[in-house]
């Protein structure tokens, strides 16, 4: 199967304008966050990016250990994979209802 992002002209990269009374901001939020998502940017808007002048900080594990910046490193990858995929779905799944309500 393939995972490859759609162009930037994709409509999963068109958000319409939040509107000044905030009236569409449910759409606008689930939209903006699809697109970032889908650009692998999701560790930015969730908080788990960080400053690499920032000095490091120890990251505890379950099992009481300190996991590496290596591990942390991989599993953010992961992450951001996981958020790619699922904004893929996601504007899949907007294309075929918008087409649904159109016939």
């Amino acid at each position: 199967m393939d995972f490859t992002l759609p162009s930037s002209k994709s409509g999963l990269f068109n958000i319409a304008q939040l509107t000044e009374d905030g009236t569409n901001w449910i759409t606008y939020k689930e939209r903006m966050l699809m697109a970032i998502g889908a650009r692998g940017l999701m560790r930015y808007a969730d908080g788990r990016a960080v400053n690499s002048d920032e000095t490091t900080k120890e990251h505890e594990k379950a099992d009481e250990t300190i996991a590496t910046e290596t591990v942390v490193e991989e599993l953010d990858k992961k992450i951001d994979e996981y958020y790619q995929k699922d904004s893929l779905v996601n504007e899949f799944t907007m294309i075929l209802l918008r087409g649904s309500v159109n016939k």
